[in-house]
């Protein structure tokens, strides 16, 4: 059994990976995870925890993350602000436990070099980011492309997602990661540089790749999301649907646990961080960025 913790129980996603791994599943009745469970859970805020203790029943609510210390055998890091992520889940990867962290990784280029340092440096099992990558549409646009790719017939390609750029959860970097994740997974992740201009709150990044380009559009509000790919012979447009990704994130999480494989590279959970970074100083330089390694 996989005894696993919660910190960060003020989001919305904390209460929705509960439920996922603890309950049984709406539609057949059964329990999707037998072999794991949310065990313990820490706020700081007290009625989101218990929250989840009334809905889902857990085994205790920690009064500090050191209590989860000999509890539990993997951690979710799941605070609404990136910026708390590294203090947060660095002393649970410094023992070596496997570790789950939401989206944003981090907020800080620096942080996230060293959550990656530590992990590689630990052999710990590390996933997260936004849960947007995993959905149905994003694969499929990402075969698109790259189908496209390996027959020389692509060029280039457009993605948007909903991004409050003044957010009072660490501005941009809060629903940014959603839109940059989706982009690196169908497009590639050896993005180089990015240029960013913001008009009436929607932020367009030209996203410069070694052979082509793409923009990506963090529209304000907007309600859906969608990607173009442009191509020599066609173009291709899929509205973005990404109501099961919760369900994806915990499946993809309780593989790694049980596989010991993760389901990304530490170099690609660190990337989407680099990436915004480099967004924001072009907003603020208005000039073309290279993008961190």
């Amino acid at each position: 059994m996989f005894r696993i913790g919660i910190i960060g129980t003020e989001n919305s996603h904390a209460l929705a990976f509960a439920k996922i791994i603890n309950l049984p599943d709406a539609k057949t009745g059964k329990h999707l995870y037998e072999d794991a469970r949310i065990v313990g859970v820490y706020g700081p805020d007290t009625d989101s925890t218990q929250v989840i203790m009334d809905q889902v029943g857990v085994d205790f609510i920690a009064q500090k993350p050191e209590d989860f210390i000999g509890k539990v055998d993997a951690m979710m890091i799941t605070s609404r602000c990136g910026s708390v992520h590294y203090e947060y889940a660095m002393p649970f990867i410094k023992m070596g436990m496997p570790v789950f962290i939401d989206k944003p990784i981090t907020s800080d280029n620096a942080q996230t070099a060293d959550l990656m340092e530590q992990a590689q440096k630990n052999n710990v099992l590390l996933t997260g980011g936004s849960g947007c990558k995993y959905a149905y549409d994003v694969v499929t646009l990402k075969n698109n492309a790259q189908a496209m790719m390996a027959t020389n017939t692509f060029c280039s390609g457009a993605i948007n997602f909903a991004v409050q750029r003044n957010s009072i959860y660490d501005g941009i970097f809060f629903y940014a990661s959603h839109l940059t994740e989706m982009a690196l997974t169908i497009f590639g992740y050896d993005m180089k540089s990015v240029l960013a201009v913001e008009n009436s709150g929607t932020v367009v990044v030209t996203a410069r790749y070694e052979n082509f380009d793409i923009t990506m559009h963090y529209t304000d509000e907007s309600a859906i999301s969608s990607c173009v790919i442009f191509g020599k012979n066609k173009n291709v447009y899929r509205e973005i649907d990404i109501a099961s990704i919760y369900d994806l994130e915990v499946e993809k999480f309780i593989s790694m646990l049980r596989t010991g494989v993760m389901p990304i590279s530490y170099d690609n959970i660190a990337k989407p961080v680099y990436i915004i970074n480099a967004i924001i100083k072009s907003l603020h330089t208005k000039q073309e960025v290279i993008i961190e390694a």
